[in-house]
């Protein structure tokens, strides 16, 4: 429990949309709800939802219709305008989402997802060249107000994994005292193993698929980012029978014409955006998540808590939960890599029986209220008066 503080804080919160859906959106959500038992909380937003608002004062900003890009640079600058650093003891930003502020809470790291956009472009050419410029003036935008966060909020950092602390260290050459780490949670009472006896029957009838049939999620949107082109080729190499799920916000027609060049188009299943992501998590037997950088890994946590093997590159949550052969396997980001990690989990439901129980118990620890307790430790101790030091003798 978090020591109370000689006084209640008053702590402004700021973040475009605060809800129980997950993200940064959660994270906060979650927050205010914590720190409104002991502290004055004011939640300056475009929406909330979902969320019990007892305690949360709420300052509704006046949405805009913008793109998402331009609606959340205008949030920087229309939150800043109305909060007065002077009224409040904490302020908390998200990475850069305001102009004003005396705490970063850190959830992404923009510099390095520039340089993976601007890889998938040369790669792919996604895009038009105006909308390529565009994309890469707003990219630079949010790198500016991140390092512009962090350097004026050092020593009062927060980040949500190790990883995502050692990026702020590369890239803005702050010390590691200067960053302190409050990893995310999940919601143990939605996601959890009995999920699989829930649904897996179910939403497998339904896409045609056995209960014999070895299926590997992806879940999520960023398919070129977080490596769906390299997953479809690796399935493709696999000896193994296996299928893959792929759920999430996507261009299902270019990768569709992908999956059918590699010969799997039948073994390639397109479920577009799920609203009930743990269903999908007890449908399958493991998840496979591979991209080049990841600030944390909501998911790989989520389905870790719901018993699923993880296929996962070297990046952030990862690290915490997987050890190869006990909880799921290590990849590089190549389709041989992946495809022998599939052969592997699929040759053997006993193994993977053995590691959704390892897995599950690993992701225990993570939650949101111990995130909370994190965070609020972090605001009262830095707020705390240091004693003056003591005279020599």
């Amino acid at each position: 429990m978090t020591p109370a503080p000689e006084r209640p804080l008053k702590i402004a919160l700021v973040i475009e949309d605060a809800n129980m859906r997950g993200g940064q959106e959660r994270v906060i959500a979650e927050l205010a709800g914590h720190l409104a038992a002991r502290h004055d909380v004011h939640l300056f937003c475009y929406t909330v939802a979902d969320i019990p608002l007892d305690g949360i004062h709420v300052h509704r900003m006046r949405d805009v219709a913008l793109p998402l890009g331009l609606r959340a640079l205008w949030f920087a600058v229309a939150s800043a305008r109305k909060i007065r650093l002077r009224d409040f003891d904490v302020v908390l930003s998200q990475g850069g989402n305001t102009l004003t502020h005396n705490f970063a809470l850190v959830h992404t790291c923009h510099r390095d997802r520039r340089r993976v956009r601007l890889q998938v472009e040369r790669q792919w050419h996604l895009k038009s060249p105006l909308r390529r410029f565009g994309e890469t003036c707003r990219d630079g935008i949010f790198a500016h107000l991140e390092a512009r966060a962090v350097r004026r909020c050092r020593g009062r950092v927060i980040a949500v994994s190790e990883d995502l602390k050692s990026y702020l260290m590369r890239e803005y050459g702050l010390a590691s005292p200067e960053i302190h780490v409050a990893p995310s949670g999940v919601d143990h009472d939605l996601f959890h193993p009995g999920q699989r006896d829930a649904h897996r029957a179910r939403l497998r009838t339904e896409l045609g698929l056995t209960d014999d049939d070895f299926v590997a999620l992806f879940m999520g949107g960023l398919w070129f980012e977080k490596g769906v082109p390299q997953i479809i080729e690796g399935l493709s190499r696999a000896q193994s029978r296996a299928h893959l799920v792929v759920a999430g916000s996507g261009d299902s027609e270019r990768f569709s014409a992908m999956a059918n060049d590699c010969g799997v188009r039948d073994r390639v299943h397109f479920v577009g955006r799920v609203s009930e992501p743990e269903a999908w998590y007890g449908m399958a037997d493991c998840l496979v998540h591979v991209p080049v950088v990841e600030p944390f890994g909501l998911v790989m946590l989520e389905a870790a808590a719901c018993g699923l093997p993880l296929i996962a590159t070297r990046v952030s949550i990862a690290l915490d939960l997987i050890e190869d052969d006990l909880t799921g396997r290590f990849v590089d980001r190549d389709p041989a890599s992946i495809a022998t990690a599939l052969d592997h989990l699929a040759a053997s439901p006993d193994l993977r029986r053995a590691m959704a129980a390892e897995i599950h118990g690993r992701s225990l620890p993570f939650t949101w209220d111990r995130q909370a307790e994190e965070i609020e430790r972090i605001f009262v101790a830095a707020l705390t008066p240091r004693p003056p030091e003591e005279e020599p003798v």
